[in-house]
């Protein structure tokens, strides 16, 4: 009881307590090598594989035991991927590949004779050979991260669905229903550890640009977007109020998904958000105003005339707040109605009770003009 009390205060001022290992877990390796995931023994592994690659590519060959490649095959088929399979081990001739494709190696050289046969398969097929090694490895520095950092999914298991963009962080789905999002120029603010960015990339977005100013949020961003070869996605450190038309430019879409509470200065940040483009995705923790709330939590700030009653919500220390000491709940009127007196139309893509002690009600909209 003394465990959840504790637990229980540092909740309520935004911390979260958990309890980590002392010993990493050791990863199942394949036989007589200590760091490739065996991807047979951890599926997670498996199929996030086909990430790798883009999906213009259209066509691959897997060379390796019959059984494997075949697992693997339907994995890549799923993603949409025409796929070769060819049975082969260390002691048969190189295969007959046509001219095109690129060919995953799927076994593992452990000796110096098998690393002779993959020089001469290099010789004879070029760049388009690629080692299983290759495409597993940048994998496991998501593991690592999730071991070094407080990480909102905690296994591999947890967050390869939305790095594979089978699940999203958020409707994302109805977003791109009302502003489709391939092709465009988007400007992320608070990627975290990149799950909503996997999102906006699955989706077709022809760039992203992250601002984050939490190194460790940068760190575990990053290291999405080496291993899945976001080679559309732009990471920078800076503080969000810094970020405006002058600083980065115009985009097609400003998103800002569980943010905008964490702003010392809210009507500053939507100001920037407006200057950024005129399709904003906000979405965010507001008050419910029919509640009974403690007074001594609320301010009012005044904006060009017109006041708002907001929340004072202390922010804690924990890997996903806001830099500052305090942010503002809006309720989901106001929230809205500073966007409409700015010309904006509104579209609420969702609004529900939060389920969780930091905020009443989450709501998510589209403001465009």
């Amino acid at each position: 009881m003394l465990r959840k009390a504790v637990k229980k205060a540092f909740n309520v001022v935004g911390l979260d307590v958990s309890r980590t290992s002392a010993l990493p877990q050791l990863e199942a390796t394949f036989d007589q090598n200590q760091v490739v995931p065996n991807i047979w023994k951890r599926p997670a592994y498996l199929d996030l594989i086909p990430l790798r690659f883009s999906p213009g590519e259209e066509e691959i060959v897997l060379l390796g035991d019959r059984e494997e490649i075949e697992r693997l095959g339907n994995t890549f088929q799923r993603q949409g991927f025409k796929v070769q399979t060819i049975t082969w081990d260390w002691t048969h001739q190189p295969p007959a590949v046509q001219d095109g494709p690129r060919i995953i190696l799927c076994r593992i050289p452990v000796d110096v004779a098998q690393w002779e046969i993959v020089r001469k398969l290099k010789q004879q097929f070029g760049a388009r050979l690629i080692g299983l090694q290759e495409v597993v490895l940048p994998f496991t520095t998501i593991r690592e991260a999730q071991a070094s950092f407080e990480y909102y999914l905690k296994t591999l298991e947890e967050i390869a669905p939305v790095y594979r963009g089978d699940e999203f962080f958020g409707p994302l789905d109805k977003l791109n229903a009302l502003l489709p999002l391939a092709g465009k120029s988007i400007i992320e603010f608070g990627p975290m550890e990149g799950g909503q960015t996997a999102g906006l990339v699955r989706l077709g977005a022809g760039s992203v640009t992250c601002i984050e100013a939490r190194a460790e949020s940068l760190i575990k961003t990053l290291v999405a977007k080496e291993a899945f070869n976001w080679h559309n996605v732009r990471l920078v450190m800076d503080d969000f109020h810094n970020a405006d038309d002058l600083k980065y430019g115009k985009f097609d879409l400003a998103f800002a998904h569980g943010v905008y509470y964490h702003s010392i200065a809210p009507f500053f940040f939507f100001e920037n958000l407006l200057s950024l483009s005129n399709n904003v995705f906000l979405g965010g923790y507001t008050y419910d105003d029919s509640r009974p709330q403690a007074n001594d939590s609320f301010q009012t700030l005044e904006y060009e005339g017109r006041k708002y009653r907001v929340k004072l919500i202390p922010m804690g220390r924990s890997y996903n707040t806001g830099v500052n000491l305090y942010g503002y709940h809006f309720s989901g009127p106001d929230l809205q109605s500073f966007f409409k007196n700015r010309g904006c139309r509104v579209h609420v893509i969702s609004e529900e009770e939060s389920g969780d002690p930091w905020g009443d009600r989450f709501l998510r909209f589209l403001a465009t003009r």
